[in-house]
């Protein structure tokens, strides 16, 4: 077990008074290696699961463990530090810097973890090729399509050889082609280095090509 949910629950207050349930009751179980992909129509709570498996949000009640760590029991300044050595992202809106080339996009989060400037320059280099960008690792994000700039979000999300990589909605703004070969290109990543895979997504192909489907409505988990 790499990554197990108890009765999540995640509640948004609007203007201080209205409440908006996101999540209700989330009970879930990963295992380290796996490709899963979390489905469900807008609104079914796919990107506040995501968000809350990443640290990025705290729930509102229940349980989040990364093999023995309940992370909701991790103070907030202490899990920015463990976001950094343990999750890999892959944002839909790509968040690249864009003041940074592909290379240093790339190294920018080993740069963080201390890793030396010839390591993590020779490892930058080896990942941009693997995903196809070799020739482009000097270009700025502004210089390189939504596909270039994914692929370049992925290269980085792996760099730091996380536990695991979540990607909300990765293909949302690519052509069905790109889309594909960024699956494709995930999957062997994940075949090659044992990284759990989890996705927010409604793109059948997605969910065609994931080796399970964690599908949510309603903020529920139905199948």
């Amino acid at each position: 077990m790499l990554i197990k949910t108890i009765n999540l629950t995640k509640t948004y207050t609007i203007d201080g008074d209205i409440q908006t349930p996101a999540l209700r009751g989330v009970d879930i179980v990963i295992d380290k290696g796996e490709f899963v992909a979390i489905a469900g129509p807008s609104g079914s709570g796919k990107t506040s699961l995501l968000n809350l498996l990443g640290a990025l949000d705290t729930p509102t009640s229940g349980s989040i463990f990364y093999e023995d760590i309940d992370i909701t029991k991790i103070a907030l300044n202490a899990l920015s530090g463990f976001r950094l050595t343990q999750i890999g992202f892959v944002f839909q809106a790509y968040n690249l810097i864009n003041t940074l080339t592909a290379l240093e996009n790339v190294e920018y989060i080993m740069l963080l973890k201390g890793v030396s400037a010839d390591i993590r320059r020779k490892k930058a280099v080896d990942i941009l090729a693997r995903v196809g960008l070799g020739d482009y690792i000097n270009r700025f994000p502004r210089h390189m399509s939504g596909g270039q700039q994914q692929r370049v979000a992925v290269a980085r999300s792996i760099a730091a050889e996380p536990k695991v990589v979540l990607a909300d909605e990765p293909t949302a703004n690519l052509d069905s082609k790109t889309a594909e070969s960024l699956i494709e290109l995930m999957k062997e990543l994940n075949a090659e280095k044992g990284i759990t895979f989890i996705f927010s997504t409604h793109d059948k192909m997605v969910m065609d090509k994931a080796k399970r489907l964690i599908n949510l409505h309603d903020g529920k988990v139905v199948s």
